[in-house]
């Protein structure tokens, strides 16, 4: 007989309420998902409004931005204005206008590094004087989770930053006459040479010149004050911002935000006033609080008689080798003309090459272009007069390095060392070329009016070195060294952030 045999199972365990723990699960799961899709994407386009509303403040409020306090209060009262018109419309409150406070508000002298100063707290113009850029910040101020509060995430938080401005010129509120029209024009040397030296604008690099001297009065020494902040044909033209008092800060920084294109047209006077512009420029060779003064502070001036000999001070840096020594500091300038005298000798030009050296021109006048630079070998051809030595040493062969650029110039202001370098005071270190004065060429005979009502053409910039502090009314010595040619883009407002 077959016996069934029967298997002795075990019983299954009761999974009553599994079912319902896998559902809650997958349902937090859901929820999870749910808040990261409605509660984050709702406050990825609350960012968004916000800022929307942060770049078009901040574009705003940095066209308002003048270096003066002026500009900081009516950047902050555009800025407010600006966040007004916008909305955030995703608050679950309604459409509700964008509120930015002043703590929201800073403003720099730069779009990155820089450190950021509420703006509500400038409360003077020299405060104000570097600050051409502006941050916008509007926090959400905590927006309400729906799906996320369950897991107790109520609120979530984003903001809007953006940051605009723009970088400022290095361009001197200061406008000289061109001596001669034509940009690039050619000078020659006596037979046998054929090379031709290049003039621009009628000057010549390497040759010191007495600004005092190319106003458009002519010798009573009074170039033009232009105005550094009023755009040519802006309404808001303050006739008062091309005075010296006014002008002043900004001729000690070497900064301007008027001057976009060249050619171009500023606003201006002629006349300086000599005690706060003195300061002013002086301030490169001197600790003043506006800027720092230059690295290297040796001033170079023409000999006295106890100087004058076969050695020394100006031998070392203005005429290598020479045995006849320039008698001023500054070529000769015409006080009728306003042009240098004809064929002037050593002893009329000055000081030369002390930062720049005449160069060869490439093509012909009117358009001619910077070509090699002459040796100290050209000197007795380019300057008459100079019997020179030309074994004399003196004259450096080239320039300290490091730290300077391979391509630097051999000049008595490119040392680190000796008797043509005076450094600053470990205690106020100084900036390389702050003795450079980037200056606007003017058209004079096309120039017209006063302040507001002026039309001053600018043609050109030109750099002109400081060779010694300016004795105003007298006069500023600086040397020309070349049309700054290209000019950078012109100034524009834009978003950094």
């Amino acid at each position: 007989m077959n016996a069934v045999t029967r298997l002795k199972t075990t019983p299954h365990p009761r999974q009553r309420g599994a079912v319902a723990i896998m559902f809650a699960i997958s349902l937090l799961v859901l929820f999870g998902f749910m808040a990261l899709v409605f509660d984050l994407g709702r406050t990825y386009v609350v960012r968004t409004e916000l800022q929307n509303a942060a770049d078009a403040a901040a574009l705003a409020g940095a066209k308002e931005l003048n270096q003066k306090l002026s500009g900081v209060q009516q950047a902050i009262a555009t800025v407010k204005a600006i966040g007004a018109e916008n909305h955030t419309k995703f608050s679950f409150k309604g459409s509700a206008a964008v509120v930015i406070s002043d703590p929201m508000i800073s403003v720099s002298s730069c779009p990155y590094e820089c450190a950021w100063i509420q703006a509500s707290t400038i409360d003077t113009d020299a405060q104000a004087a570097d600050k051409t850029f502006i941050k916008v910040e509007i926090p959400s101020d905590g927006l309400t989770t729906f799906f996320a509060g369950i897991a107790g995430n109520t609120t979530t938080n984003t903001y809007g930053l953006a940051v605009a401005g723009f970088y400022v010129r290095e361009i001197s509120p200061i406008g000289i006459c061109a001596i001669d029209l034509d940009k690039g024009g050619t000078r020659d040397l006596p037979a046998p040479r054929t090379e031709k030296e290049l003039t621009e604008f009628g000057f010549q690099r390497g040759v010191a010149y007495n600004i005092m001297e190319l106003g458009p009065l002519g010798g009573s020494g009074q170039p033009y004050l232009l105005n550094p902040v009023d755009k040519w044909g802006s309404p808001a033209c303050d006739p008062s911002h091309s005075s010296a008092s006014y002008t002043a800060p900004f001729v000690c920084t070497g900064t301007s935000a008027a001057i976009g294109t060249v050619p171009g047209i500023a606003y201006g006077n002629p006349g300086f006033s000599a005690g706060p512009m003195q300061v002013a420029l002086n301030s490169r060779f001197k600790v003043n609080a506006c800027a720092p003064q230059d690295a290297n502070v040796r001033q170079y001036t023409v000999p006295n008689t106890a100087e004058a000999g076969p050695s020394g001070n100006p031998r070392d840096w203005t005429d290598p080798g020479a045995d006849v020594y320039p008698t001023q500091q500054s070529i000769t300038i015409d006080s009728v003309t306003r042009k240098p005298v004809p064929d002037p000798t050593i002893g009329q030009y000055g000081a030369l090459w002390s930062y720049s050296r005449a160069v060869q021109a490439v093509g012909t006048s009117p358009n001619a272009t910077a070509g090699a630079a002459f040796t100290l070998n050209d000197w007795p051809d380019l300057y008459a007069g100079n019997t020179a030595d030309q074994t004399a040493s003196g004259y450096p062969a080239s320039p300290s390095m490091p730290p300077f650029p391979t391509d630097t110039l051999a000049a008595p202001y490119n040392t680190l060392s000796g008797s043509k370098y005076f450094a600053s005071p470990p205690t106020a270190p100084g900036k390389r070329d702050r003795r450079v004065l980037n200056l606007a060429i003017v058209n004079c005979p096309a120039s017209t009016g006063t302040g507001c009502n002026s039309t001053i053409p600018i043609i050109g910039i030109g750099r002109f070195f400081m060779q010694v502090e300016a004795d105003l009314p007298k006069s500023i010595e600086a040397e020309f060294a070349g049309l700054i040619d290209p000019l950078p883009p012109p100034t524009e407002i834009r978003l950094y952030k």
